[in-house]
């Protein structure tokens, strides 16, 4: 029958064990964390060079379209019909400027057409997207957590304190890096950090678990977890950041090869769409191409706006 010397010693080696499994995972994540930081980066940069001038010419399209149907919505030859049907198309056309830009006069013409206002409207989405944000934090955090901002910012400036002593006495060519880690941690009031960068600190001094108590290793586990979660939360929230503001697809695991065929597809989408809303502007200034548009749409309601065909 064990003894309770060998049932405490069996514990140890268990959370030394999960100890340097744990640490093998920071390491792991810290570098998919890197990966996705300079993944970012060069997407929104390939972005910013192939759809956004793409997106400002079909704004200054979309502009005149608009202009044309405003000018158009009067017209003797219209039925009541063909003008609602010219309202919403302002609209939705007005509402995808407005997604991406402030601009007043596209907003003047968003709120006469639609009765509304597109600030209002625009609220309306709020409690949605804070349920939806709350659901998600809570499928990330399932456990109900309470943050006591006082007590961390306490705990953080005094570990800032102990780290930067022990900083400085390192060689001076691994002082910088780490010296802005510790200060981000501060700064953010973020004890789990900073214990997480006690940790590393001293595992760079005497690797492995073997100096290291049972009760410093339970405690070294509950901190590193922690910090898990978080680093995890936060690599999410730079793919998830780059899903809205690609318009990349959410069924799909996201790497930055399937980013990159998605924006180039984007990329042909939008190029079409900027032919056909050439064609528009200058077709639908003649009446009667505009109804029989506009007769097309009545046939088939789900039919896009004219930008799309």
């Amino acid at each position: 029958m064990p003894t309770p010397s060998t049932k405490r010693g069996a514990k140890l080696a268990r959370a030394r064990e999960e100890f340097e499994s744990l640490l093998a995972k920071l390491a792991e994540a810290r570098r998919t964390y890197a990966r996705w930081e300079a993944s970012a980066a060069r997407l929104r940069e390939l972005g910013r060079c192939t759809l956004d001038p793409l997106e400002q010419q079909f704004g200054v399209y979309a502009r005149q379209l608009i202009q044309v149907f405003d000018q158009a919505y009067g017209h003797s030859t219209l039925n009541d019909p063909e003008r609602v049907a010219i309202a919403e198309t302002i609209c939705t056309l007005a509402d995808r400027m407005l997604s991406t830009s402030d601009d007043s006069e596209i907003q003047q013409y968003y709120d006469r057409y639609s009765g509304s206002e597109h600030g209002v409207d625009c609220n309306r989405f709020g409690p949605v997207l804070r349920e939806i944000g709350d659901m998600l934090l809570a499928d990330s955090y399932p456990v109900s957590c309470s943050w006591n901002e006082e007590e961390d910012q306490a705990q953080a400036e005094e570990l800032h304190a102990k780290l930067v002593g022990v900083i400085l006495t390192m060689p001076p060519q691994e002082q910088p890096a780490l010296l802005e880690q510790a200060d981000a941690s501060y700064i953010n009031a973020d004890p789990i950090a900073l214990r997480v960068l006690e940790i590393e600190l001293d595992q760079g001094r005497r690797p492995g678990a073997a100096h290291l108590t049972r009760k410093q290793l339970e405690q070294s586990i509950e901190d590193i977890e922690a910090y898990l979660e978080d680093l995890e939360f936060n690599t999410v929230g730079i793919q998830f950041s780059l899903m809205v503001q690609l318009n990349l697809p959410g069924s799909t695991e996201i790497t930055e090869c399937i980013a990159r065929q998605c924006v180039r597809m984007q990329q042909h989408l939008l190029e079409h769409q900027l032919e056909n809303i050439a064609c528009d502007v200058a077709d639908f200034r003649d009446i009667a191409k505009l109804k029989a548009w506009l007769r097309e749409k009545q046939q088939d309601p789900e039919r896009a706006p004219p930008s799309h065909h």
